[in-house]
C-alpha cells in the first residue's frame, strides 16, 4: 500500500498549474467541521467531523476525504462512520474545474464542474440518474475558516432546497 500513497500523493501543485491549483489548494491540511443535513429547511442530522484536501497525481490535483460519525450512537472508525472522497483537477483548457465525488458509505456519485463566481467556489452537476440537479458553493473563504453548502435542485434547477452545510476551521 506504501508504493500506492507515494506515487498518488504530492508534495505540492504541478509548477505549470500552481496559480489555478491555488483555488482548491487554499484547501490543503486537515479542518474541523460541523457538517448538517437538512430536510423540508429542519435540521436532520448535525455532527462534528474533519475534511483533510492534499495534493495527488503529481500535483496535478486536490483530493479530499471527509469523514463524520453517522449518528450519536457510533464513533469515526472505519466501518462506523460516513465516509467519501473528492477528486478536484484543474483543466487547463476549459479554463474550469471538474470535480468527482464518491460517497462511499452512500454510494452517491456527483461529477460537477465550475470555479469562481465572485468570492466563492461554485460548482455545478451534471444531472443525476435520478434527475437530481447539485450546486456545492465554499463562500466565506479565510485562511482559518469557510462555509460550505449544498443545495439540490429536483425540478430542473426550478427552485432550490439547502440539503448539507458544512462550518470548517482550520486544525493544520
Amino acid at each position: 500500500m506504501s508504493m500506492f500513497l507515494t506515487n498518488l500523493a504530492a508534495d505540492g501543485p504541478h509548477p505549470d498549474l500552481a496559480d489555478d491549483l491555488m483555488d482548491f489548494g487554499q484547501f490543503v491540511g486537515t479542518w474541523a467541521m460541523a457538517v448538517r443535513f437538512y430536510d423540508g429547511g429542519k435540521v436532520i442530522f448535525d455532527r462534528p467531523g474533519t475534511w483533510t484536501f492534499g495534493w495527488v497525481l503529481d500535483g496535478r490535483a486536490v483530493q479530499d476525504v471527509l469523514t463524520y460519525p453517522t449518528s450519536s450512537d457510533s464513533d469515526d472508525t472505519p466501518g462506523r462512520r460516513g465516509i467519501g472522497t473528492t477528486l478536484r483537477y484543474f483543466h487547463p483548457e476549459l479554463r474550469r474545474w471538474q470535480v468527482y465525488w464518491l460517497g462511499a458509505g452512500s454510494g452517491t456519485i456527483v461529477v460537477l464542474h465550475g470555479g469562481w463566481n465572485g468570492d466563492d467556489l461554485e460548482l455545478h452537476s451534471e444531472p443525476e440518474p435520478d434527475g437530481t440537479f447539485n450546486i456545492w458553493r465554499f463562500s466565506d473563504i479565510t485562511p482559518t475558516s469557510f462555509e460550505w453548502t449544498g443545495h439540490e435542485s429536483t425540478d430542473g434547477g426550478v427552485t432550490w432546497h439547502l440539503r448539507q452545510e458544512m462550518t470548517a476551521i482550520c486544525l493544520s
